[in-house]
């Protein structure tokens, strides 16, 4: 996670390490010290005290069959699921606070996307989340596959879509690769969301990499509503 943090190496640059851990220590990120299987009610009550003391507003859980281990095996292992995921869900409603739940998916053919259908279990889990993202590796024998991650349920605006990913691995971290950033930027133009491209030289000027959101006051290159648009 350090390396991840800061985007490199620290082993090749010693010097800069006890600058990026005093970094990474000043976040506020705290971990619950389980491993393996737990009782969902003790996970529910560390929870609920995190959010209490240092409130919490983000919880991401990682993973649920690993955390539910071997105990269910002698009842119903899809009931005692939803049971978990039920609880997760009354808890984030019940204390405001967003739950992020990795759940392994089913065993798929290899030429086979993952589905929303694909997700371990009933489809509670899909039901009871507002979001459902999905990891997609498309593995290809002529060459290395390709990963991308696709946004299968949006249920705050309901757009869908899929964002292709590139590891780097000085990084150790996934991002979407510079082509991909370069088609989104036109679709972003040919959308009417960037209006102007200003050269760097004027004064005002906005830089190329920056990005500007709809609805913003404060635009530069809003148009006057008073003037006739063509």
């Amino acid at each position: 996670m350090l390396t991840q943090f800061a985007v490199g190496r620290l082993e090749e640059q010693l010097d800069k390490y006890d600058e990026w851990a005093d970094r990474f220590e000043d976040l506020p990120l705290y971990f619950m010290t389980f491993h393996g299987q737990q009782s969902i009610r003790t996970v529910i009550d560390t929870m609920q005290h995190a959010v209490y003391v240092y409130d919490i507003c983000h919880v991401v859980i990682d993973n649920l069959q690993f955390m539910m281990g071997h105990e269910q095996l002698s009842t119903d292992r899809i009931a005692a699921q939803d049971y978990i995921v039920g609880a997760f869900r009354k808890f984030a409603t019940d204390n405001s606070c967003h739950v992020t739940l990795v759940i392994h998916p089913r065993k798929e053919d290899d030429d086979k996307e993952l589905q929303t259908a694909s997700i371990f279990g009933s489809a509670k889990a899909s039901q009871e989340a507002d979001n459902v993202l999905i990891l997609q590796d498309r593995k290809l024998v002529t060459g290395p596959g390709k990963r991308y991650l696709q946004v299968s349920k949006n249920r705050f605006d309901g757009d869908v879509g899929v964002f292709p990913l590139e590891f780097n691995k000085s990084s150790l971290t996934f991002s979407i690769p510079p082509k991909s950033k370069a088609r989104l930027k036109k679709v972003k133009d040919d959308n009417g969301l960037v209006t102007k491209k200003p050269s760097s030289g004027k004064k005002g000027a906005v830089p190329q990499n920056s990005e500007t959101c709809l609805g913003q006051a404060h635009h530069p290159y809003q148009p006057d509503p008073s003037k006739p648009s063509r």
